[in-house]
């Protein structure tokens, strides 16, 4: 539980009462510099039962506490969130110690909003709220009536109770997966010719990625097997690097037996050359033509092994998308099969965004419009859990 310089603090230690005496919640509170100016640490450390943290610095485990708190963290709700803190999270900054336990905790988060109306109707405040709720920041929308300042307008903290039923939300959400093994594939593979030169395509990963950070925010058990693509993982997901189709199905076949989930996102370059040298070869060595093979289907040895796992496949076309996709979706033995194509702008390979269809084997559909991947990873997994397994 983050704590802020906002009047409306003082409601923070009746919530916090009753997140651990009502809820059994297990609550560590961080309070910010002004936090400290409107209400000391007592209070909170005695509904609580434990320290407040106030400073980076001041205890024994100081080398890895801002990354701990919240890595291990269910939820951070900042209770009260002003306009300040908002505006750190949405640009990265993390020079205290709850902007830190934020940037680390990532979507998280939970803001409930408390402050002037002037400060929240602000554009800046605005922008900087869409653009967290964008990445999977949660946000409690403040209410109207009399401010502290006496003004009449937007700003007042939500009511209690809409902030434990928010909580309580939230929290039963992070465990729809818990038990779940999801298996994600990411990124580019690349099919070699010789020791430096490949065969290969535009897949940047951050699908997969996204859609292994989602997963894992629902309770799941997430092994990502990823091409190259220079991105780090999401924390506590096991990542198995890979290069050619071959080795991606390999790692496929050796996690198929315990997979309730298979997320097929990367771009399994489809073709690679017959004749493959073992030195770089030079300009005067290269063949007229290069004669090239198809990659083995990962998808279908992948259900040949496992009938039971649910598979979301991926599909790029730009031609009479919706047929083929589902053609493939029945071909390969899919559950579902998310189309984008690449020739509507923001979609596909690359870029931070992306939309399209998602589809079942049976022939419903879903129009997923042009949002961010990790806003897009959510509503994949979220429609796949809602709708259950196909096969």
């Amino acid at each position: 539980m983050g704590l802020t310089g906002g009047i409306a603090i003082y409601k923070s230690a009746s919530l916090l009462r009753r997140l651990v005496a009502d809820e059994g919640a297990d609550v560590t509170v961080v309070m910010t510099a002004a936090a400290q100016r409107f209400m000391t640490p007592l209070i909170f450390e005695t509904f609580s039962g434990k320290p407040v943290v106030t400073e980076m610095f001041n205890r024994e485990k100081v080398f890895t506490r801002h990354i701990d708190l919240g890595r291990d963290a269910d939820l951070v709700l900042v209770c009260p969130a002003t306009a300040n803190i908002v505006a750190k999270a949405a640009h990265g900054i993390a020079d205290d110690m709850l902007s830190t336990v934020i940037l680390t905790a990532g979507a998280k988060t939970l803001f409930a909003l408390a402050m002037n109306d002037a400060m929240y109707s602000n554009p800046v405040t605005q922008a900087n709220i869409r653009k967290l709720k964008e990445l999977g920041y949660g946000f409690i929308e403040p209410e109207s009536g009399e401010l502290a300042c006496r003004d009449v307008g937007k700003g007042r903290l939500a009511a209690e109770a809409v902030i434990l039923d928010t909580v309580r939300r939230r929290l039963s959400e992070s465990a729809r997966m818990v038990g779940k093994r999801v298996l994600v594939t990411a990124g580019p593979t690349r099919e070699y010719l010789d020791t430096v030169r490949f065969i290969s395509n535009r897949s940047s990963g951050k699908m997969g990625f996204a859609l292994a950070e989602a997963a894992r925010r629902l309770g799941a058990e997430v092994t990502l097997v990823s091409g190259p693509s220079g991105m780090m993982p999401p924390p506590d997901v096991t990542l198995i690097p890979v290069e050619t189709a071959d080795q991606m199905l390999k790692v496929l076949l050796e996690q198929a037996g315990g997979t309730d989930y298979l997320l097929m996102a990367a771009a399994v370059e489809d073709i690679r050359p017959k004749n493959v040298y073992s030195k770089k070869l030079k300009k005067t060595e290269f063949p007229e033509t290069i004669a090239i093979g198809r990659t083995p289907d990962l998808l279908t040895e992948f259900r040949r092994q496992n009938a039971r796992t649910c598979i979301v496949a991926f599909s790029v076309e730009s031609e009479d998308g919706w047929r083929r996709s589902e053609a493939k979706c029945r071909a390969k033995g899919a559950d579902y099969i998310f189309w984008n194509n690449p020739a509507e702008p923001g979609r596909a390979f690359e870029g931070d965004t992306n939309g399209g269809v998602l589809i079942a084997a049976g022939g419903k559909s879903w129009e997923m419009p042009l949002t961010s991947k990790q806003a897009l990873a959510r509503q994949i997994i979220d429609l796949v859990l809602n709708h259950g397994v196909q096969h």
